[in-house]
């Protein structure tokens, strides 16, 4: 998983944990899910699940916002030498009254480099 190594290492530098499927954790963090979608063995298509879960509604929007900053690329403009591009593709939010948290989703399409394993 070379694609979802960099795209977490991408994250990181945030200072937000970034784990993967869930937490158990009442804390400001990123979560994720890599779910494989189209492969020709040129290029990959995946979806990068993003929930960003924020204690305050207005800490998680800017998380999330610079989450988007950091992955979506412009025009030709390549995110590294083997993502190709990166486009948000839906979302949605959603408040936790069990944990008193905000979530926030967002869908990532990534087009990559094919790598054999």
């Amino acid at each position: 998983m070379m694609v979802l190594n960099e795209l977490v290492g991408i994250l990181r530098p945030l200072g937000y944990p970034v784990k993967p499927f869930g937490t158990t954790e009442i804390e400001d963090c990123i979560v994720y899910n890599f779910i494989p979608l189209t492969s020709d063995k040129i290029k990959e298509q995946n979806r990068l699940e993003v929930t960003v879960i924020s204690k305050s509604m207005e800490k998680g929007l800017k998380i999330l916002e610079d989450v988007k900053n950091l992955l979506i690329t412009q025009g030709d403009e390549q995110l590294t030498d083997s993502i190709l591009n990166v486009a948000l593709n839906g979302g949605g939010s959603l408040e936790n009254l069990e944990t008193n948290t905000f979530h926030f989703k967002a869908n990532f399409i990534v087009l990559s480099r094919y790598r054999r394993a």
